[in-house]
């Protein structure tokens, strides 16, 4: 067999092990899997709705959205299919195919990319983000709908995208910073007729 062949054979057999297994997870993993595709940016909403958070979030949501993009583009240029749809016996557990395309899991993309953002924007949270992170990939191969590779490409795509975001946007505050700063005492004068607050 080619290294290509040996590849593919041990993502079908991890797969295939890790598929409901255990038993009473599952619950589990259906609901951190329903967190991770997409419904989990809800709980974003009081942090855009927070002056003092705004702006980071704001940046979140945007490696977010940029991961999706990336992520959609992959998978219709690489054409993988699922393999609850292309392999005998792989059922998907509990929930239905979602269709499309397999590789990256855009999942592990999506939760990877907010853990490194949050671990590298608060470091604090660093463990629990990328714990949930973890179970929110590996959940696409205990329902069946993603071979390892998916989630482990996916999750390097994601905290590529989580890392880079984070740093762009701590230059973007800082220069936004350094220009506020700058601002002349007579430029922060209310003009007239004006309420005197800044921009």
């Amino acid at each position: 067999m080619s290294p290509l062949d040996v590849i593919s054979a041990a993502d079908e057999a991890l797969l295939r092990a890790a598929r409901g297994s255990p038993a009473w997870a599952t619950p589990l993993f259906v609901v951190v899997t329903f967190i991770g595709g997409g419904w989990g940016m809800l709980a974003l909403v009081p942090f855009l709705a927070r002056e003092t958070t705004r702006r980071t979030t704001t940046h979140l949501i945007a490696a977010l959205v940029a991961t999706s993009a990336l992520v959609s583009t992959v998978k219709v240029l690489v054409g993988r299919v699922r393999p609850c749809d292309a392999l005998t016996a792989c059922e998907p557990v509990f929930i239905s195919s979602p269709g499309g395309h397999s590789f990256p899991s855009g999942h592990a993309a999506g939760s990877f990319a907010f853990a490194a953002f949050v671990a590298s924007v608060r470091p604090v949270f660093a463990a629990p983000a990328f714990v949930f992170a973890a179970l929110v990939a590996w959940s696409r191969c205990f329902l069946g709908v993603h071979y390892p590779s998916d989630i482990l490409a996916g999750a390097l795509v994601g905290m590529s995208i989580g890392v880079v975001a984070a740093r762009l946007g701590a230059r973007l505050d800082l220069k936004g910073s350094s220009r506020s700063g700058s601002r002349s005492p007579a430029s922060s004068r209310p003009a007239p007729g004006g309420t005197g607050t800044p921009d």
